[in-house]
């Protein structure tokens, strides 16, 4: 996964709002680099043993002599008088007065950033130049490194904290033997008092000007010397570490990846959104443009469909960089009101969206006339009816609908609407009506319809201060009393539960039908799955079918479920494990909880999410299965060293020695397929593409 560092301060600060989940595997921490978070730099720490008292940081640059930095255990703040820091030695000092961090506790620290100051954020360096001043446009770089022409750089603006701007190459003029970055006219002049940051990767470095001497641990009396490496996690007992045999090679495309820093996603949300969204003039189909330049592979780009409960049904996943054309016959919607708007996604979880458009669909055959309020489809005893150009529908469920208070005079046939400071006045067989008393002539006069007094549905809307809109392509009224305000949030996005039985035309259920249909006896059966941003459709898919697989799997089995993300990233969300349980239900919401987030088409910690679900096997007596779902490549430690702590070969070695039959839904080609195909030809399973394994995905 790319740019695992600001994906693991996004998960910080997750954490520290409070939405720590329960039961999740940790990886180890990586402690060589520092990771921004807005205007910070947080640095992981190795966890507590009992005893350790000594836990450097390495940022790839020194500190500054008495920066404030503050050192949390368990994600609470821990008091400066509790600890000591060593800014040459670049490390947190525990006391022999203070009780050591308890095995297993997680540390990092936090140091604001300041003028100058440089990091290492993964294969990236970073540089925090001079504040905006609003006028200035040419910035010195205060690095002790010189990068070679050409080198691949971006600037971030932090205009505040959850505000920030990227700048990209083709809108910067770098000097680099000056060592001066400027930011072209094209491009807004950084704000007063705004927070600069330069970006470029560390295999550009062609000269160090100034060379930093690597720091020894400062040692407390009778404080043993502390080695600053990452440990090596202990095995599980059931499960064997076995010998490295012949890994996957991986050509120089294959390993090209994880190079160029984030450009996090900064448009504007609402009326500003830059794209538009348009239905065809016959209804049936919708186009959307995306108004953007410079869009990020890592960018994900939806069409989210929610119902007048503001449900969400349907997501629609498109290529940001052509026009994109969708029929509405492709998405199986049901008669009703819905709201469709463009949503696009980074892969740390940053989002913008555009206004929600409210759409009708009319699948009747007769054509007969919809009438819709506020998003509600109205049910009415008599159905609307077009009179002398004028729809009439009957009076009391239209005025009750609009808030209005309604009273019938059966003597004189006249309707009495009252709302608020308005009072209006309709009579059977009249034109003539009254608005607090004023006379309005009416196109077609109230009648009596099959017993239903029918009163002009648009004159009484606009009366009572309504938007009144008439659809031709959908035969449908719609009126708003009030602009409608739906939720474009991550949150509120969770896709509705459909009816398993209906196979979507962009998705295709024999793929867990097939791996069922070999499964002849009672199995444990984990589902290894990527959760992040990219594979938002395809964790749909699995939580619309897991039901009817269940249903189909002989009696007595279990099922499991393996989340993973980057096994770089050390928050609670990197590996999750939900326990084995026969009850669909559960499984199925143990699936809705995770949360697609972050990452883009890039390697992964898959091989370390299955050797977590091997270990869960190892008590286990019955026939066992995985399946593995992702649509990235792994790391493999013989060819990512310092990202991965299992190879291909290590991992095919545990599942034959286990027993476990793998199956694997990937990319039909690339890396991700070669790696998977060795697992798979070697342990009885089958290869699926992904492709057809997700819900509404627009090929």
């Amino acid at each position: 996964m790319k740019f695992r560092k600001i994906i693991l301060l996004f998960m910080f600060s997750t954490m520290l709002m409070g939405l720590i989940t329960v039961g999740t595997e940790r990886a180890h921490a990586d402690t060589d680099s520092a990771s921004r978070k807005w205007n910070d730099l947080v640095f992981i720490l190795e966890d507590g043993n009992g005893s350790r008292r000594v836990f450097q940081f390495n940022g790839g640059n020194p500190i500054p002599s008495n920066t404030p930095v503050r050192l949390y255990q368990n994600l609470m703040e821990i008091p400066s008088t509790d600890y000591i820091v060593d800014y040459g030695n670049a490390a947190i000092i525990i006391p022999e007065t203070k009780k050591a961090p308890e095995p297993g506790t997680e540390l990092h620290i936090v140091i604001p950033i300041s003028s100058g100051m440089e990091w290492t954020q993964g294969n990236m360096a970073g540089v925090a130049l001079a504040e905006g001043n609003g006028e200035n446009r040419t910035f010195k770089i205060t690095m002790n490194h010189t990068i070679k022409q050409g080198a691949k750089v971006n600037l971030i603006i932090n205009q505040s904290v959850g505000y920030e701007t990227s700048i990209p190459a083709s809108k910067l003029m770098v000097d680099y033997v000056n060592k001066t970055v400027t930011i072209k006219d094209k491009a807004q002049a950084p704000s007063d008092g705004a927070k600069i940051y330069f970006y470029y990767n560390i295999s550009d470095i062609i000269e160090t000007t100034q060379p930093v001497e690597e720091p020894k641990v400062a040692q407390s009396t009778d404080e043993p010397k502390v080695t600053p490496t990452v440990s090596e996690p202990e095995a599980t007992p059931s499960v064997d570490e076995p010998k490295v045999t012949q890994p996957v090679i991986e050509s120089k495309e294959d390993q090209a990846v994880d190079e160029s820093p984030e450009i996090p996603l900064s448009i504007p949300s609402g009326e500003s959104f830059p794209g538009t969204f348009t239905i065809n003039s016959s209804g049936t189909s919708f186009t959307v443009r995306l108004k953007m330049k410079n869009i990020q592979p890592t960018y994900t780009s939806y069409v989210m469909v929610k119902n007048s409960e503001e449900q969400l049904v349907k997501r629609i996943q498109f290529d940001p960089e052509t026009t994109f054309n969708y029929s509405l016959s492709n998405l199986n919607l049901s008669t009703g009101g819905y709201y469709f708007y463009i949503k696009m996604i980074d892969q740390s979880g940053n989002s913008a969206a555009s206004v929600p458009q409210f759409i009708p669909v009319n699948n009747n055959k007769s054509g007969q006339v919809l009438v819709f309020i506020d998003g509600k489809l109205q049910q009415y005893e008599q159905p609307a009816t077009s009179i002398s150009g004028s729809m009439l529908v009957p009076f009391r469920a239209v005025f009750e609908a609009l808030g209005a208070k309604v009273k019938w005079d059966g003597a004189t046939k006249t309707v009495t609407a009252t709302k608020g400071n308005t009072t209006i006045k309709l009579t059977v067989g009249s034109r003539d009506a009254y608005i607090n008393g004023k006379l309005v002539r009416l196109n077609a006069a109230p009648r009596l319809i099959n017993g239903k007094v029918m009163v002009p549905i648009r004159f009484v809307s606009e009366a009572l201060g309504a938007k009144v809109k008439w659809n031709i392509a959908a035969q449908s009224v719609v009126i708003f009393l009030a602009p409608q305000q739906v939720l474009t949030t991550n949150e509120s996005e969770q896709l509705m539960d459909e009816d398993e039985a209906n196979t979507e035309p962009q998705s295709n259920p024999a793929i867990l039908n097939n791996i069922s249909s070999t499964i002849t006896k009672s199995s444990d059966i984990v589902f290894v799955i990527d959760v992040t941003s990219s594979m938002t459709g395809t964790l749909d898919y699995v939580r619309q079918k897991v039901k009817g697989f269940v249903d189909s799997i002989p009696s007595g089995s279990q099922f499991a479920v393996v989340a993973f993300r980057d096994i770089n990233l050390t928050a609670d969300k990197d590996l999750e494990y939900f326990d084995f349980t026969a009850d669909k239900s559960k499984l199925k919401g143990n699936l809705n909880t995770l949360r697609p987030s972050a990452g883009g088409d890039l390697k992964e910690s898959g091989l370390e999410a299955i050797q977590l679900a091997v270990s869960k096997f190892s008590k286990r007596s019955n026939p066992k299965t995985i399946i593995f779902i992702t649509d990235a490549p792994v790391h493999d430690k013989n060819t990512a060293l310092g990202k991965a702590r299992f190879s291909v070969d290590e991992i095919n070695e545990q599942l034959q020695k286990n027993g476990v039959t793998f199956n694997a839904i990937v990319p039909a080609s690339g890396l991700a397929n070669k790696q998977m195909k060795k697992l798979v030809d070697s342990n009885k399973g089958t290869l699926y593409d992904i492709k057809d394994a997700r819900l509404n995905l627009a090929k």
